[in-house]
């Protein structure tokens, strides 16, 4: 992990976001209580473990009292896939979420059951904790593609997505693979623009064995611009695609495509479904498609960080989409925060901070604010944030990643 020299709170070099001010009340708190300087230092340099344990314990308690819901259905078909009847786990239309999602979570809940304990608290626990732990281990990767602190740049996307209601969010609805698969799919695009393809078409194939939309993050095996790479990486991605899903389509009963969610009449796909008149899953096909499209053409750009094309795959599917459920902006963010902790651009660095401590609205309009409001900033956040993130890091130098 990378060390700090004193004193280690901040980067002492000028930076428009404040460190040179950190730096000297640092220094003075160094000076008048070193003792305490000392603990403070210690904990600052180790921020994976504080975040870790402070999600488990807030996320934990949450989902021991959270009524059972998406996560308890999904406890029950994952065990359901640990027996028998294992190819009919998707005749529950309603059921969307990926096969290797759920075996994971049977099998934890499975083995929780085996020793008596409720997995209520536990799984909520470990969930919350993994992915805070895979948060900051993908933003430690992350900077080191602009050489960014690290420190910083963890304990900022630890604590806002840990804190600011994001995690929470996904527990208490029984969604957090969301965020994950936001994670997986960065990491996907870093390990592409490092040249290595196929590793990021394995992890575009996993993110799509969580929940189907991972797929949409398939654009990420363009970066770099090379015909044998991405070829390798599309393969790649569609065979572990077809190794995860083939045998409940082939030897199972399979319902997802009955399921039917219902347009939102002034949403933006549900627009072009009134124009058209094509069923539900016609028009996801549109969304995906439009999105895939969208994030290609990132995914070709010479120059940018490759986060920036799972920010604007994800952005799109969320435009397109006919609901907006309360934790669906968490990968969108949890990518954003990454990039804007990670970003060499001196503007992005100066305002990044408020932006972090903005976030939380995110979660609380939902909350707040009448549905029809919610629907037209939500258009226009989704639109403007991307295309701020590609001017701003518009000439920004794409480089290998070394890990």
């Amino acid at each position: 992990m990378t060390q700090l020299q004193d004193p280690p709170l901040a980067d002492a070099s000028p930076e428009p976001d404040g460190t040179t001010w950190l730096a000297r009340e640092t220094s003075r708190l160094q000076e008048a209580r070193p003792r305490l300087w000392v603990a403070l230092r210690a904990v600052w340099q180790r921020p994976v473990p504080g975040v870790v344990l402070l999600a488990a314990a807030t996320c934990g308690a949450l989902g021991a009292v959270i009524p059972d819901g998406d996560a308890g259905w999904f406890r029950s078909a994952g065990t359901a896939m640990l027996g028998p009847d294992v190819l009919d786990v998707f005749a529950d239309g309603g059921l969307q979420i990926g096969p290797l999602y759920l075996f994971v979570l049977g099998l934890a809940t499975r083995v929780l059951d085996l020793v008596g304990v409720s997995p209520l608290a536990p799984l909520a626990a470990v969930q919350a904790a993994s992915i805070a732990w895979f948060a900051m281990w993908t933003t430690r990767r992350a900077a080191r593609l602009t050489g960014a602190p690290v420190l910083p740049a963890q304990w900022a996307v630890g604590l806002v997505l840990s804190l600011g209601g994001f995690l929470a969010e996904g527990i208490g609805n029984g969604h957090p693979e969301e965020i994950l698969i936001g994670l997986v799919l960065a990491n996907a695009a870093l390990s592409a623009a490092a040249g290595r393809h196929v590793v990021a078409g394995l992890l575009v194939g996993v993110a799509t064995g969580v929940k189907q939309w991972g797929l949409l993050g398939g654009p990420v095996v363009l970066l770099g611009r090379r015909v044998r790479g991405t070829l390798l990486g599309a393969l790649t991605a569609a065979g572990v695609t077809a190794t995860l899903y083939l045998p409940f389509l082939l030897g199972g009963d399979v319902r997802t495509f009955d399921m039917s969610w219902g347009f939102r009449n002034d949403s933006l796909l549900g627009y072009v479904a009134g124009w058209v008149g094509e069923s539900e899953w016609a028009m996801r096909v549109v969304q995906g498609g439009i999105a895939g499209l969208l994030g290609a053409l990132v995914a070709l750009r010479r120059r940018g960080s490759p986060l920036l094309v799972v920010v604007v795959v994800v952005a799109a599917r969320l435009l397109l989409d006919p609901m907006r459920l309360t934790y669906y902006a968490g990968p969108l963010v949890a990518v954003l925060l990454i990039w804007a902790w990670t970003s060499d651009v001196a503007l992005v660095r100066r305002w990044r901070l408020v932006g972090s401590l903005m976030a939380p609205a995110v979660v609380l309009a939902p909350y707040l604010l009448p549905t029809a409001v919610l629907w037209r900033t939500g258009d226009l956040m989704l639109v403007a944030v991307p295309v701020l993130a590609l001017v701003l890091d518009r000439r920004t130098p794409q480089q290998p990643t070394t890990s």
